[in-house]
C-alpha cells in the first residue's frame, strides 16, 4: 500500500519536487493522486513553484479554448450585459473544466484571453472590476457596448 503523502511532507519539499511529484499525479489515476493534487491546490504548495506557465503550455492553451469558443464568449458578453466583468461569466466555465485553474497565474491568462475576444467584437474596455465572491479571479477588465455611430 502506498505511503500516504501529508501537507507537511509537500511543505518540506523543494518546489522542483512538488512540481515533480504533481506531474506524476496528474498522469495516475487513483484516489491517492487526487489527494496529493488537492493538497498542494488547497494549500498554494505550487504557487510558489516559479509563478505562472508559458503560452505553450497545455493548461494555458485549455484554458485560452475555453475563453475563445462560442460557449466562452456567450458567457462573456452574458456578464457583460448584466454589468459584471465579462470574466464572472467564463469563470465558472473554467472552474469545472480546467482543474489547475486559479494556480500558475491562469486567472491572468484567461483575463487577457477574455479581454481580447470582447475587443474583437466590438466592446470598449472601461476600467477594472472586481468579480463576484464565487469566482477564482478576483479581478478583471470591464467593457461596454460600442455606442452606434
Amino acid at each position: 500500500m502506498p505511503k500516504l503523502v501529508t501537507v507537511q511532507m509537500l511543505q518540506k519539499m523543494t518546489p522542483k519536487q512538488r512540481m515533480t511529484i504533481y506531474e506524476h499525479a496528474r498522469e495516475t489515476n487513483s484516489s491517492e493522486a487526487d489527494d496529493i493534487i488537492e493538497k498542494l491546490f488547497q494549500h498554494k504548495l505550487l504557487d510558489s513553484a516559479g509563478g505562472g506557465l508559458t503560452r505553450d503550455s497545455g493548461i494555458v492553451q485549455r484554458v485560452e479554448k475555453i475563453c475563445r469558443s462560442s460557449d466562452g464568449v456567450r458567457a462573456a458578453e452574458a456578464a457583460a450585459d448584466r454589468g459584471e466583468a465579462p470574466m464572472a461569466g467564463v469563470d465558472q466555465i473554467l472552474q469545472r473544466e480546467v482543474r489547475e485553474y486559479g494556480h500558475f497565474d491562469t486567472t491572468s491568462w484567461a483575463g487577457s484571453f477574455v479581454a481580447q475576444e470582447m475587443e474583437a467584437r466590438g466592446w470598449i474596455r472601461s476600467g477594472r472590476k472586481s468579480l463576484p465572491e464565487n469566482c477564482v479571479a478576483r479581478t478583471a477588465a470591464f467593457f461596454v457596448r460600442k455606442k452606434a455611430a
